[in-house]
C-alpha cells in the first residue's frame, strides 16, 4: 500500500507514516515509527511534514504525550489538487519567462553539440527537423540514401514533411548516383526545390555519403550515412547556423535547377 501512495503524491517515506497512522489509528511517535519501520528523528521529521501537507494533526494524549492522527484519506485528493494547482502556477510563470530566457541563451550563442550513433540514433536526430518552424536548407549527397534500411524511411520522412508543410531547398551533388536518385524519385515536388551542384564546386565533399541541414535561427544537424559510421550530430549555435546560412545561399545562386 505504501508503494502506492508513494506513487499518487507522496514521497516513499511520507507513505509508510501516513498508512502506519491509517492503521493505528490515534498514536505516539514511538508507535508510528516502529510500525513504518523509520528512526524517530525521521519520524518527527516527516509527521512535521505530512503535517504541512494537511494529512496529520496532532491531538492531546496523557501525560502531555503528543499523539498523532491521520486526517480521513479525502485530504489527499486535496493534496494533490493543491499540488497540481502550484505546478500549473510554475509552468505559467515559466512560459511567461521563456522570450527573456532565450533572449539571453542567444546572447552568449554557447554552441550545444549532442550526437547519437548507429541507425537508430541517426534517426532521432534527423527527426528533430520535422519540429522546424522555418524552411530547412540542405546539402545531401544522396548516393548516402540509396540503401534499403535508408531508403524507406527517408520516403516516409518526406512525406511527413510534406504533411507537416515544411518547405526545403536542398542542394544535391551532381553524380551519377545522384541523377538515378532523382529518375526514380516518387516524391512531391510541392514542398521542396532541388538544385545540382558539381562535386567539383564543393571540394572535399564527394565522398561526403551524409546530409547537412541548416533550419530556424541556430540550428544544424548533420548526418553520416555509410556504414560503419554512421551517426547523427545536432548543433544549436546562431553563429554557425547563420554562417552556413551565408554559405548555402552562394552555392544556391551557382546550383542548377534540377527537375525530372
Amino acid at each position: 500500500m505504501s508503494k502506492s501512495l508513494a506513487t499518487i503524491g507522496l514521497e516513499e517515506s511520507e507513505a509508510k507514516v501516513y498508512q502506519a497512522l491509517l492503521e493505528l489509528g490515534p498514536s505516539s511517535v514511538t508507535e508510528i515509527t516502529k510500525k513504518a519501520g523509520i528512526t524517530r528523528t525521521l519520524g518527527y521529521h516527516l509527521l512535521q511534514k505530512l503535517g504541512i501537507h494537511g494529512l496529520v494533526d496532532q491531538v492531546s494524549g496523557k501525560d502531555k504525550k503528543i499523539i498523532y492522527s491521520a486526517k480521513h484519506p479525502r485530504y489527499l485528493l486535496q493534496h494533490i489538487k493543491n499540488k497540481k494547482n502550484a505546478l500549473e502556477r510554475k509552468i505559467e510563470e515559466v512560459e511567461q519567462r521563456i522570450p527573456e530566457l532565450v533572449s539571453l541563451y542567444n546572447v552568449t550563442d554557447k554552441p550545444v553539440i549532442r550526437y547519437q550513433e548507429g541507425l537508430e540514433g541517426l534517426k532521432n536526430i534527423y527527426s528533430e527537423t520535422l519540429e522546424s518552424k522555418t524552411e530547412i536548407l540542405s546539402i545531401a549527397d544522396t548516393d548516402g540514401w540509396d540503401v534499403p534500411d535508408l531508403a524507406k524511411w527517408g520516403k516516409d520522412y518526406n512525406r511527413e514533411r510534406s504533411k507537416r508543410k515544411i518547405h526545403e531547398r536542398m542542394l544535391m551533388l551532381d553524380t551519377p548516383a545522384g541523377r538515378k536518385w532523382m529518375k526514380d524519385y516518387k516524391g512531391s515536388f510541392t514542398y521542396t526545390h532541388y538544385r545540382w551542384i558539381k562535386p567539383e564546386q564543393l571540394p572535399h565533399i564527394a565522398d561526403f555519403n551524409g546530409e547537412i541541414n541548416i533550419y530556424e535561427n541556430n540550428k544544424v544537424v548533420i548526418v553520416l550515412l555509410k556504414k560503419p559510421n554512421r551517426i547523427g550530430i545536432a548543433i544549436e549555435s546562431v553563429v554557425l547556423n547563420n554562417l552556413l546560412k551565408a554559405l548555402f545561399e552562394l552555392a544556391w545562386q551557382a546550383g542548377k535547377p534540377a527537375t525530372k
